[in-house]
């Protein structure tokens, strides 16, 4: 046997543990190496955010924050220049007012003469010390100021102590005034204080007795309607101005009521009577509205013979229509006209022309008889005039129309 070789002793638990540690081993280089493989065969997921709407800015936020750092910075030299400037001319004008300046030159280039101005604040306290010395030696010298004799005596000066202790002068024929305006002074403060003075249980005290005295009142009367005014009792509310205070006493109230309810009667009567007018003049309106449409639609009609039959019916309907809506004109409205019948001499013999002469003392003009003319026609000519006279002071215009249409 060798002597190198040494014998180990080997023991079953030995064996045990060292298989226990060797198969440990071999799982912890597995799981290793399974890691190393599926990190390089999967690449990591990359996870993007949605971006949130408060994070996101708006576009040029950053040019203008930057343009603004600088305005604000040009604006604060801006300021630190304008300050320097005030506080340069605040020491300067305090120079100018203690009198140093720097040349004469320099003195005539401004337009305050600081010269006076520092000659003037020298002399003010002086000035101000002499005035309140005035003023008081004054108000001695009114105080001593001898009263004129009067020449009457409502004239002379006299004191008296006013309601408010005050001691005042005036004239004798103005002291009874004076004295009547302090007698309604204290009067009126007496009262404030009256009313003042007066707790809540002394008004509610005043307004339980008067209401007492009501009562008593009302169980005196005979037993009748309670009207809105016997229980009102003072108050406050505003009713309106269509709002008639009724008096307590039942005769009185009768007689009011009678006068309104008259009052009421005349005044829908009144207001009957306006509509039954107006109703009576739309249907006279509207009858010589309808009596005029047949007219035209009669004249539309008519032959050219006669024509002069239908203007004389015309005439007399008119004037009937006139007399019943107009009625009778004044006689000192209607002008003195004289109506002629002449033949015209620029149309075909035998047409009537009526022309109106305003001049009666002028004689006419000589004119020829018109042979052609029948009764019938001189009737209907006269019924014209007439109708022109009457309606000549209406309206001119639409005559002259009218009687041209005829011609």
């Amino acid at each position: 046997m060798d002597k190198k070789k040494k014998p180990y002793n080997v023991t079953a638990s030995s064996l045990v543990d060292l298989k226990a540690e060797l198969y440990r081993k071999q799982e912890q280089f597995n799981h290793d190496r399974l890691g190393q493989d599926a990190g390089a065969a999967q690449k990591p997921k990359i996870k993007i955010k949605k971006p949130n709407i408060w994070s996101k800015q708006n576009e040029g936020v950053n040019v203008r924050a930057q343009r603004d750092v600088q305005q604000t910075a040009e604006e604060e030299n801006t300021l630190d220049k304008s300050r320097q400037k005030l506080e340069e001319k605040a020491r300067l004008y305090e120079q100018m007012t203690k009198g140093d300046f720097p040349d004469e030159e320099t003195e005539s280039l401004f337009l305050v003469d600081f010269t006076q101005k520092i000659i003037n604040q020298r002399n003010e306290p002086q000035t101000r010390t002499a005035n309140v010395a005035g003023d008081r030696d004054g108000e001695d010298s009114d105080v001593n100021i001898p009263v004129p004799p009067p020449q009457n005596a409502n004239e002379e000066w006299v004191d008296y102590v006013d309601a408010l202790g005050r001691s005042r002068r005036c004239l004798r024929k103005d002291l009874p005034d004076f004295q009547k305006m302090d007698q309604e002074l204290h009067n009126n403060r007496v009262t404030g204080v009256d009313r003042t003075l007066l707790s809540e249980d002394m008004r509610r005290e005043m307004q339980r007795e008067q209401w007492e005295r009501e009562e008593e009142e009302q169980m005196k009367k005979p037993v009748g309607p309670i009207h809105y005014e016997n229980i009102r009792e003072q108050e406050a509310r505003e009713l309106g101005v269509g709002y008639f205070t009724f008096a307590q006493d039942e005769d009185q109230r009768r007689k009011q009521r009678e006068t309104l309810d008259m009052l009421r009667d005349q005044t829908t009567e009144q207001r009957h009577k306006r509509e039954q007018l107006k109703e009576k003049r739309k249907a006279l309106l509207e009858a010589r509205l309808a009596k005029v449409r047949m007219r035209r639609m009669k004249k539309s009609k008519l032959e050219p013979g006669d024509e002069e039959e239908a203007a004389a019916d015309d005439a007399e309907n008119d004037e009937d229509d006139d007399e019943g809506l107009v009625g009778p004109v004044a006689p000192a409205t209607v002008r003195k006209v004289e109506v002629e019948i002449q033949e015209r001499k620029d149309t075909k013999p035998g047409v009537p022309h009526v022309r109106e002469r305003l001049f009666p003392q002028f004689p006419p003009l000589p004119s020829k008889a018109l042979p052609s003319q029948s009764n019938t026609q001189t009737k209907a000519l006269k019924q014209l005039g007439m109708y022109y006279l009457y309606m000549h002071n209406l309206d001119k215009i639409y005559l002259h129309n009218f009687f041209f249409f005829f011609l």
